[in-house]
């Protein structure tokens, strides 16, 4: 595995960014720090997706089959490793989707998801699937809880359903919700009867953070506790286990870098973060952190990312927030005098991200915070209008900033009510369902 470093960093860059960190004027210390560390890391990280089954669970989300295939593209051409492209039991029109992916030979491995049910792996086959996530839950809590079983009986649960997809020919993945909150004797144990049930068939397992219970300190923590009491049960050599993060807290991205500085040599999540509750870690900001902290090569082709970000958004009625991460509008928008005085001297004053990357540039809008500087050398740069002087300048922008507040935000307050009176209605209501059933149980 090997360490991060400096000259690799710099020859990413474009050759303006790398000459500011050339020169000493900026350090990036992610890389310091485990340069002087002497951190390991995977030569490459496998980049898995679950947007299509785990990012459709997000309420009111759908993905239609024709949908599903055409993100499914984008993901083949971005250069993804893995994704997990539905969930068959679910409906028939799953089983539709997954089978029309299959169809399609992604350049990616296709898995879906199953319970520990003989009839989820039947599902699995019907699609003409080749590898399946196969989940159970690991806490104690889920178990007795939720699944109505003793610790034991979901052993034998999973085992049973390994050995049936073995003898079937499906690769087994194995998942396992709730890890970061499982008392790790019986995880380890579990993971390891699976493994022996599984076989030759057996592919890898991962660590589940499904209530985004993790900081980023806890998650190498239990990442290295849970690689070492597996191995103490009896899995045979060091697993590298990859790492599944939800983001109820707003950890998801640190938690899923900090597995990585741990060993983990995959990760999963969904683009955009859609998902349940607070969703996923969001890929494109994993993808960009490897990239810009840490000098890694995701091999990930970044502006087919954003174009794909762009159709999960239109197609799960999700809309990008202006200031998220990565794909916002705003990301590469200035408005502040400072703010823009500085970008327009250099990018990287106030941009973490070489913007060709995901194919955008800097933009500039002119309101309340503007400065003379932006309205000189942007706003007016290429109008057929003469040369203003000073004063007229500072009166122009004084103009600006005026018009601006006139123009008023009323406008954007009323969207932001429509927006959430909007997303409060995905989802069938209690009421819908009723009058459903209603139907149904006077035929």
């Amino acid at each position: 595995m090997p360490k991060l470093k400096m000259e690799r960093f710099l020859k990413k860059l474009p050759p303006d960014y790398a000459e500011v960190f050339e020169k000493g004027w900026l350090h990036n210390y992610t890389i310091e720090y485990h340069e002087e560390m002497k951190t390991r890391f995977p030569g490459t990280v496998i980049i898995g997706d679950q947007t299509l089954r785990d990012g459709e669970q997000q309420t009111g989300v759908i993905f239609n089959p024709e949908e599903k295939v055409e993100i499914a593209k984008l993901f083949s051409e971005m250069g993804i490793n893995t994704v997990e492209i539905g969930f068959p039991a679910v409906s028939e029109e799953e089983v539709k989707a997954c089978k029309m992916i299959h169809a399609e030979g992604p350049k990616f491995l296709p898995f879906v998801m199953c319970r520990a049910k003989i009839s989820d792996i039947d599902k699995a086959l019907e699609c003409d699937a080749k590898a399946i996530d196969l989940f159970t839950s690991s806490s104690e809590f889920h178990i007795r809880a939720k699944l109505k079983m003793t610790l034991e009986e979901n052993i034998e649960m999973y085992r049973k359903a390994a050995e049936y997809a073995r003898d079937h020919d499906l690769t087994i993945i194995m998942g396992r919700e709730d890890c970061s909150r499982s008392h790790l004797p019986y995880l380890a144990k579990l993971i390891v009867a699976a493994k022996d049930a599984a076989g030759t068939k057996w592919a890898s397992f991962g660590i589940s953070d499904t209530t985004g219970s993790l900081t980023p300190t806890t998650t190498i923590w239990l990442y290295n506790n849970i690689v070492q009491a597996v191995k103490d049960a009896g899995y045979g050599a060091k697993p590298a286990p990859g790492i599944h993060c939800h983001n109820d807290l707003g950890l998801a991205t640190a938690n899923t870098l900090a597995s990585i500085e741990a060993g983990a040599q995959g990760i999963s999540g969904t683009f955009t973060g859609i998902g349940e509750r607070a969703g996923n870690a969001p890929l494109e900001e994993v993808i960009m952190a490897l990239e810009t902290l840490y000098g890694l090569n995701t091999k990930i082709k970044l502006d087919v990312m954003v174009e794909a970000c762009d159709l999960i958004s239109k197609y799960a009625g999700v809309p990008i927030p202006v200031n998220k991460p990565i794909i916002g509008g705003n990301v590469f928008k200035h408005e502040a005098g400072i703010h823009a005085a500085g970008v327009l001297a250099h990018p990287y004053t106030y941009e973490a991200i070489p913007h060709a990357w995901l194919g955008k540039k800097s933009i500039f809008r002119y309101g309340k915070f503007s400065g003379t500087d932006v309205i000189l050398k942007d706003a007016l740069k290429d109008s057929d209008l003469p040369e203003p002087n000073r004063k007229e300048v500072l009166e122009i922008t004084m103009a600006v900033k005026k018009a601006q507040i006139e123009k008023g935000i009323e406008i954007f307050r009323k969207f932001v009510d429509t927006y959430q009176q909007t997303m409060s209605q995905m989802g069938l209501s209690v009421e819908e369902v009723i009058e459903i059933a209603r139907g149904i149980l006077k035929k």
